[in-house]
């Protein structure tokens, strides 16, 4: 049986307003890939004001495994 080691990054609503947001996202998805990470799945994270009852992604988790 196939065993995994999981891995879990958060991404915050601040560094996604960055210029290099893309790029350096990219560049952090190759190396984990090459690094032997697969992303499986993305995740956003919702904060919600009880006065405006509407919802702001704060920030996104990436989850990735890979075989031990």
């Amino acid at each position: 049986m196939d065993k995994f080691e999981y891995k879990i990054i958060n991404v915050s609503r601040e560094h996604m307003k960055s210029n290099d947001f893309q790029s350096d996202l990219m560049d952090k998805l190759n190396a984990l890939g090459d690094d032997g990470w697969e992303l499986i799945q993305t995740e956003s994270i919702n904060d919600s004001s009880i006065m405006w009852k509407a919802g702001v992604t704060t920030e996104f988790l990436f989850v990735f495994k890979r075989k031990k």
